[in-house]
């Protein structure tokens, strides 16, 4: 009875985790053994409750299991989703850190005197509100983080800086598959002054996403890695940056960063990876 319920308890798992993992863009390798655990432990659990009561049937064991697999799965889900490690933020002049921890799903050029594009699942989000700063009149680069219901949903300063503006795009919660999410779906939008140049934080809502939080105030001094916010569930956060003098972009899509600690890009003197890359990998790096 005992490998039995482990067997059904392994395979109700995989048939409701795995769909919902695949859903939620989590990587089929991180589901996959995270639905495996989930259904070994549902089936001790159902085999100890069996035995305790002298026997389950059939489908009273699969009602048993499926109800402890949604159970343990909506519970490591809200754990993973509302934690907030302890980061320490590197040492280092002339780095611009992750805002968010997930992966790097695009990095856009942004052409001099174009308002940006903020894209997400096909659809475009002009982000209107950087017109009223100075941040991009020069042209610029966007780096868009998709960020999964297991990753980290605090998200940080990606330098010190002052806040200089904190724009609340109000709207809806609709799924980024209708057309009019382009135009009415919620933002934050946080513009930090370093002193030389300025960047920006973009933090985008869909049907999921119920609440964006910040924890800052316009004209704050933040420091690099510092808490700025949070989204509630899986979303996207885009970084803004204007051309750097010298300016080394350190990622490239598919990469996974962590808010506060991985850098981003590089610039002016600290150019220390320079005599390590060709000709063609500085290229690719600066224009992608």
């Amino acid at each position: 009875m005992g490998f039995q319920s482990i067997l059904v308890g392994i395979g109700i798992a995989i048939l409701l985790l795995i769909p919902l993992a695949i859903k939620w863009q989590i990587r089929f390798r991180q589901s996959f053994t995270g639905a495996v655990l989930i259904g070994l432990v549902a089936g001790l659990i159902t085999n100890t409750v069996s035995v305790s009561f002298g026997g389950l049937g059939i489908m009273e064991q699969v009602s048993l299991e499926a109800f402890i697999v949604i159970g343990l799965a909506m519970s490591s889900a809200a754990y993973m989703f509302y934690r907030d490690p302890e980061r320490n933020a590197l040492e280092q002049d002339g780095i611009i850190v992750s805002p968010a921890d997930g992966s790097v799903i695009y990095i856009k050029e942004i052409d001099q005197g174009n308002v940006p594009l903020s894209v997400k699942k096909g659809r475009s989000f002009k982000l209107e509100e950087l017109t009223q700063t100075d941040l991009v009149q020069n042209g610029g680069y966007l780096i868009g983080i998709g960020m999964n219901l297991l990753n980290v949903h605090v998200n940080r300063a990606p330098v010190t800086s002052r806040v200089e503006m904190i724009k609340h795009v109000k709207g809806d919660f609709l799924s980024l598959k209708r057309p009019e999410a382009v135009l009415t779906n919620e933002r934050f939008t946080t513009v930090f002054d370093e002193g030389e140049f300025k960047v920006a934080v973009v933090q985008i809502a869909s049907r999921l996403v119920r609440r964006i939080e910040t924890y800052l105030v316009e004209n704050q001094i933040v420091r690099r890695g510092q808490r700025m916010g949070m989204i509630k569930f899986g979303s996207q956060v885009d970084l803004v940056i204007p051309k750097l003098k010298n300016a080394r972009i350190r990622v490239r899509p598919g990469d996974e960063v962590i808010a506060g600690v991985s850098v981003l890009v590089e610039y002016e003197s600290n150019l220390k990876y320079e005599s390590d890359l060709s000709e063609e990998d500085v290229a690719d790096l600066q224009v992608i």
